[in-house]
């Protein structure tokens, strides 16, 4: 049997409506997360499929003795290469048009991995703490062929191992004994923080691909009782329906998690091999294999197309425009399955190495691109000298002891984070302490503690809330060793006789492991006491007892509690560009709607009232109160942005914010104990 026979010789429409049900979820979930909370096993049931397609083809065509290296590897990429390098080029061709430099960038980077076929290993580094999220990536969806590509180099040449000899006959046992060690790998690194890892790449996600390979190697015959087959179908279904409800984005996932999908996947794929059972006859219908087949160029085109759509609006996509997003989707996909994927398909076999090595190349174009993107930093110059300058406010108007004080690896020397009143003053000294937003604020503490003789001592640590006892998780990494942190800053701070006021600030809502669904910035925190790891702590008791830590060792100090800044939907200074660049309308990134910004904030205010209220020597102030306002959040005051992106106090905003706050709360705390001794 030939390959090209072996590839083409029963085609099945229930895998092709299986298809459509990956396509479908994944679409629905990326445009309407809400509704289909699970929607990304829609992947995993597509690495099924694969799985057992490629193992089929290898199997039938090895056993035969008409295997080609060269004839695989040509229809390979005859299937892939051209949808995957036309829609690549025309996402970074609108994102040069609508992105600022520091998304760009990214985009870039993204685009000459995917020219590899790395984009998964990519996505699986852990960004820079101030680094675009992926989700701004109109590329990320790009790791899963990457994951695909990979799956296709190695596993040709395991089968050729197995098929020798006497391995042949346990060729199925051996790949089930893989498939085995691949998801006990996956659980084992989900179970222990690293989920990035094993959400990206091969070794952890192979399983899924053997689930349908060893289907393909006849693990279990095809069911001979159409009722079987039916019972089969309908729990496959079942168990795919389940994992798309019952499953979201903070799901231990993929390991045992993705175990419901993929069995369902595999069990739908195994109820097809016999009679067509009733239950299939849903994914049968003209309609659904009608979207089936464009399943792979919708995949491409549904994810650059809501990124970048959302990137020009500049706030959450209304309903009615997500639905016109899906829609240009849909008919982008039936485009370029009509006039790419089908001519391409349909082209001769011979000289097979040959026709590869035409087809190859095209892939050097994205990887070309994207270096160029990358490597200039988003290619700035294509930008105005104003719109330049308004997006370089997200990495020049911020903290300029930053570098120092906050990004450093390793703990900077104390010494060089005090600010304010020279080294040899002998003045009252405030501590700033806490995570970014902390860093954030310490401008505006050191105007308003200069205007008193006093001095500043930064200590911020990314991910890291002034809180004592608690284990901090970020991007599925292991502890962050924030409560060690969180002792050195109090034991170092505590002992020195100027201290008298102690700051607290952060990104509250951080921590109560919930991040918002407008925020693609927002890092994944989890959080669990020290003393009772996974046991989630109450955040007022944790503040409660980190004040009385303060209290108890050093009664005259005082404390007062920086409240949640708001999260706006955008980040001003790029807006503020874009807007410029593209001459749409600046006033839109000055305000936003308050609504999502105080649900987000309200819940940790209320925590921290609770741990404050009634307290001696301890005042907290909440910026929602002086920047949301008459239904609004405001972002950027008298045309200059109070923030460097969507969540962080810029430089001149805390200096212009962040003082009157002080005096706010310093008055207070003046009229509980009376007025402060030492002050000048």
């Amino acid at each position: 049997m030939r390959e090209d026979q072996a590839e083409h010789r029963v085609y099945r429409p229930d895998i092709d409506g299986l298809r459509a049900l990956a396509v479908a979820a994944i679409v629905i979930h990326h445009a309407f997360p809400a509704a289909l909370p699970g929607g990304f096993v829609g992947v995993d049931v597509f690495f099924v499929i694969s799985g057992f397609l490629i193992t089929r083809i290898l199997v039938e065509t090895r056993d035969a003795g008409s295997f080609s290296w060269g004839g695989f590897y040509l229809r390979r990429a005859r299937r892939i290469v051209p949808a995957y390098v036309l829609v690549t080029l025309v996402a970074v061709a609108l994102a040069a048009w609508i992105e600022m430099p520091r998304l760009l960038a990214q985009t870039g980077a993204a685009s000459a991995a995917s020219g590899l076929f790395l984009a998964n290993v990519l996505a699986a580094q852990s960004p820079g703490y101030f680094a675009p999220a992926a989700q701004q990536n109109p590329l990320l969806h790009l790791w899963s062929l990457g994951v695909e590509e990979q799956f296709y180099l190695v596993w040709p040449a395991l089968i050729a191992l197995l098929s020798l000899g006497w391995l042949r006959t346990a060729r199925t046992g051996l790949a089930l004994a893989l498939l085995a060690a691949s998801l006990v790998l996956a659980q084992a690194l989900v179970a222990s923080g690293g989920g990035v890892v094993a959400f990206f790449h091969l070794p952890t996600r192979a399983w899924e691909f053997l689930a349908g390979g060893v289907l393909a190697l006849g693990l279990v015959r095809p069911p001979a009782d159409r009722r079987v087959a039916g019972l089969a179908a309908a729990c496959g279904l079942l168990a795919i329906a389940w994992s798309l409800v019952a499953l979201n984005e903070t799901s231990p996932f993929p390991g045992l998690g993705a175990v419901p999908a993929c069995l369902g996947a595999a069990l739908l794929v195994w109820a097809g091999q016999g009679q067509a059972p009733a239950a299939l006859a849903l994914l049968r219908a003209p309609p659904v294999v009608g979207l089936g087949r464009i399943s792979y160029s919708l995949y491409l085109w549904h994810w650059p197309l809501l990124v970048l759509a959302a990137d020009v609006a500049q706030q959450p996509l209304t309903i009615l425009q997500r639905l016109g997003v899906v829609a240009a989707s849909v008919s982008l996909a039936v485009v370029t399955w009509r006039f790419v994927e089908q001519p391409f398909r349909r082209g001769p076999v011979d000289r097979p190495w040959r026709r590869l090595g035409a087809i190859l190349p095209l892939l050097l174009l994205p990887l070309a691109a994207g270096a160029a993107l990358f490597l200039t930093h988003g290619w700035p110059q294509r930008l105005s000298p104003s719109a330049r300058a308004l997006a370089d406010l997200e990495r020049t108007d911020v903290n300029p002891a930053r570098k120092i004080c906050f990004e450093a690896i390793k703990p900077a020397d104390p010494h060089r984070c005090r600010f304010g009143a020279g080294a040899g003053s002998d003045g009252a000294e405030v501590l700033v302490w806490g995570d970014s937003h902390a860093d954030a604020v310490t401008p505006g503490v050191v105007v308003w503690a200069g205007a008193r003789g006093w001095s500043v001592r930064e200590a911020a640590r990314g991910g890291c809330p002034p809180l004592v006892g608690l284990r901090v998780r970020m991007y599925g990494q292991r502890d962050r060793g924030c409560a060690a942190f969180a002792d050195r800053t109090l034991g170092r701070a505590l002992a020195d006789p100027r201290l008298k006021l102690v700051v607290l600030a952060a990104r509250w809502p951080l921590y109560r492991d919930d991040p918002p669904f407008y925020d693609v910035d927002s890092p994944r925190v989890s959080v669990d006491l020290l003393s009772r790891p996974g046991a989630r702590p109450d955040l007022s008791a944790a503040l409660t007892a980190t004040l009385d830590t303060i209290a108890r060792r050093r009664p005259a100090v005082r404390a007062l509690v920086i409240g949640p800044v708001p999260e706006l939907t955008l980040a001003p200074p790029e807006c503020l560009a874009q807007q410029r660049q593209l001459g749409g309308r600046p006033e839109i990134c000055a305000r936003v709607d308050a609504g999502p910004s105080l649900a987000r904030a309200m819940p940790a205010e209320a925590w921290i009232r609770a741990a404050v209220e009634d307290r001696s020597g301890v005042v907290a102030v909440y910026p929602t109160e002086t920047l949301c306002q008459d239904g609004g959040c405001t972002g950027v005051i008298d045309g200059r942005p109070v923030y460097f992106d969507d969540d962080h106090l810029s430089a001149s905003g805390a200096r212009r914010l962040v003082a009157g706050w002080m005096d706010d709360g310093w008055r207070r705390l003046d009229q509980s104990l009376g007025s402060p001794t030492g002050r000048r």
